[in-house]
Formats: C-alpha cells, structure tokens, sequence
C-alpha cells in the first residue's frame, strides 16, 4: 500500500521513471505487421504493459505512472488538458482493491484530453475514453522493487489495448485540425481510473465534469479491443439515441469492420455511468479471451492489425459523429443486469425487479438512476433517486448485495422493499417478474 504523500509525489525519481518508460516506448522492437499503425500502438501497449507500471492499479505508484505517462503522450500530440489546464482529474478512492486491500485514503488519477470543436456545434462535447486501471500486483512486491514479469497482471488487453487506440485516435485527430473548418463538436479523450473497482472515476468525472453534463451528446467507450474473437466487433449502445445506428453502420463501410450491434448500453464497463445519466453511449467491445484477469494478458497476445482495424474504426465513428446535425436524444434501453464485476450474478437470473443503478453515489445503499416502463418496480410505486437500503431479509449496501439478494427470489415472489426517499424511510411491497415477460 503506498501512501498519500507517495502517490501526490512529483519529484525526480518519478521524472527519471516516466523517462525511462517514453525511452521504452521510443525503442521497443516493432514487430512484422501489416497495419500501418501497428507498430506505434505496440510499442505503446509495451509501455502499459511494463514492471514499473505494475498493472496500472487505482491508487498505486504504478497506477499513477501510467497517468504520467499519457500526460505526456497527450502533451507530445499537441492536446489541450480537460480539467481546467491539468491533465488529471484526482478522486477519493472508496471499497477494496483487487486483493482485497482498502483503498480508503488513497486517490485515483484520471487523464482527459481536450480538442475543441469549431462552429455552431462548438459548444457540444463528444467523450472518448477507454479506462486506465488494471489490477495490479499478484502479490504486493517488496518495497521499492517493480515485480517481475509473471508476478503482476499486465492488462495488454484489459485495457491497454483500448487506452492505445484512444491516444493514437486523438493524435489522428489534432494532426487533422490545421487549416479545416466547418461545424463539429469537441472531443474529450477521457482516461477514468479505478473502473476495476467500481467504475469510480467515471463516476466521479460525471459528477465534476469540465463541461456541462447536457452538452456531452455521445460517449463512446473502448474495453478489451486488442482480439476480435469471431472477426467482429461487438458495439452495444447503438439504441441510446436515434442517430447511433445509422453513425456504426457507415463507419463499418468506411473502415472495412463486421460489426456486432446490440441496442443496449448496459454492459460492465464505464459507459454504464454515463447511460445511467442520460447520455448516448456506444462501447467497443472485442469479446471474451481466455487469458482475462489473468497474469497472461500480456503484450504478445494481441493481434495488432486487428487492434488497427479498430482503430480506423473508432476513427471513421468519432469523425462522423462530430458532424451529425441531429439531436442526440437519449433512449432508456433495457439490458441484462449484470454484478459489479461485469459478470452474471449466481442465482436465479430471470427474477426482474426493473431498475437500473446510479453509479454516481458514494453512499450506502442502491440508489435507482431509473425505473423501467411496465416494470415491477413501476407498479409498486419505486421512483428514480430512491436509495434502496433493504430487500426482503437482505440488507443492500451496493450494486453486488442488491444483485444477490435479487437472485435469491423467484418470479412471482411477494417482496417487500425498504427506501429512503427524501429523507423517509419507506415500505413497498413488489412482485417479482420474469426475463422473459418483458417487453
């Protein structure tokens, strides 16, 4: 565990560290690729993927190191800081780690980027982010010393992959600028910390945000990219706001992607936070990889020229989307509950309640972001902003404990369900309903 002070520390040896990584970045072996831009986001994934970054853990010496390490990379591009002229956006950590150390005292570091936009959509923001945390050591390291190889989760895929093809995406972008006019919205490139953990950095951007939160029409999100299991790219989101789908299916075209749409914008990762507040998401998914949350997602797993596909993908996507003339309405899409780890819940997986969680509170308890139409929460009177404290004989302190107590009822159970509402404790009385029923 490293302490405040550490972790606040600027000083020469973290100058020579971050030196030493861009000298890394400069000088690793690229390899015999086909994609024009894979070398570059090889070298870069090797960089994140290095001992003294140590899995890139919330909180951690590592953790911070890689934020450094973008800064400068941001910098080098000729981006703008998002967060009022410093590239970080620091936060209070809450819960556990990944091996169960508290993170209490301990501060996360985002990383924003910002390119303006120009003309009448100049006051509107596009948020492309791709999370910055992985989980750290296997086992603590002894003071002072980088773990070796084998002894800390890399995270190549989870998420170096996506952080890479945002910053070369932003690269692109600025490089683009010069000498073009026209109407476009702005962009911030977001990096959130501590999406391992609870997604605590998105939420934490969503509640201080360096724009206004109803000027963010779209936030696109990249998670695990580097491996397209199946040759396709999954995007999810595209039933947020009317104008998503016909955006995916025209940047598929331009960029020679198969692409795997699915309406909902649900899944574990932190669009999730965004879609709770009303913003259209879209998030790039790659699939599930056998080496995930394993010490194995290293560099060599990924496949770089598909890891460049997406990147073409996300380019010819954000491109578009900056010049849509239509309003970016948001559309509640229902989706598969999933637990604060981004998997099935054990259980009985068809019982429904029909909320969906707010992801932005730091309290105890479950708040509800929004209730379903025709849900059974809706026909027991539930209301968005009610912060759910107990269900049944279960006490709910979080996403998790709501989740699990959930799926210790059947469809058709009588349920009875304790809130705080405006500062009263109140009693509702829910019948559970079924998956399958839902419209």
């Amino acid at each position: 565990m490293i302490s405040n002070a550490h972790i606040a520390d600027r000083g020469p040896a973290r100058q020579l560290l971050l030196l030493g990584l861009l000298m890394t970045m400069a000088g690793a072996a690229a390899p015999s690729v086909a994609h024009p831009a894979a070398a570059a986001l090889r070298s870069r994934v090797d960089v994140l993927c290095s001992p003294p970054l140590a899995g890139r853990a919330a909180g951690t010496q590592g953790g911070v190191a890689a934020a450094d390490s973008l800064v400068s990379w941001y910098a080098a591009a000729g981006l703008q800081p998002a967060f009022a002229g410093d590239w970080r956006q620091r936060f209070p950590l809450r819960g556990e780690g990944w091996t169960g150390d508290a993170l209490a005292g301990r501060h996360g570091t985002s990383v924003g980027a910002l390119l303006p936009g120009a003309g009448s959509l100049a006051g509107r923001w596009l948020v492309v982010a791709a999370h910055l945390d992985h989980l750290g050591p296997v086992d603590p390291p002894a003071a002072g010393h980088a773990p070796a190889a084998g002894a800390y989760y890399p995270g190549a895929n989870d998420n170096a992959s996506g952080i890479v093809v945002v910053h070369e995406l932003a690269r692109r972008l600025r490089a683009a600028v010069d000498g073009t006019g026209g109407d476009r919205r702005g962009i911030i490139f977001l990096h959130p910390d501590a999406e391992e953990v609870g997604l605590q950095g998105a939420a934490w951007f969503v509640d201080h945000p360096p724009v206004p939160l109803d000027s963010i029409d779209v936030m696109v999100n990249l998670d695990t990219v580097g491996r397209l299991g199946d040759g396709r790219l999954i995007v999810s989101g595209i039933g947020t706001a009317a104008p998503l789908q016909a955006s995916v299916t025209a940047a598929a075209a331009a960029a020679g992607v198969v692409v795997n749409p699915s309406r909902g914008g649900w899944s574990g990762s932190d669009h999730m936070v965004f879609n709770t507040r009303e913003v259209p998401v879209l998030f790039l998914f790659g699939g599930p990889y056998p080496e995930y949350n394993r010490p194995q997602d290293a560099p060599d797993i990924l496949d770089y020229d598909a890891l460049g596909l997406v990147l073409d993908f996300t380019q010819a996507l954000v491109t578009g989307l900056r010049d849509v003339r239509d309003p970016f309405t948001w559309v509640m899409v229902e989706g598969a509950l999933r637990d604060d780890t981004g998997g099935a819940v054990a259980g009985n997986r068809q019982t429904w309640l029909g909320t969906m969680p707010d992801f932005t509170e730091g309290q105890a308890g479950y708040r509800i972001a929004s209730v379903f139409a025709d849900s059974p929460a809706e026909a027991a009177g539930l209301a968005k902003g009610d912060l759910m404290v107990s269900f049944g004989n279960h006490d709910v302190a979080d996403l998790a404990t709501f989740t699990t107590a959930l799926r210790a009822y059947a469809p058709g159970d009588l349920v009875e369900i304790g809130v705080v509402r405006d500062g009263r404790r109140l009693r509702f009385t829910v019948a559970l309903g079924d998956r399958a029923q839902r419209r």
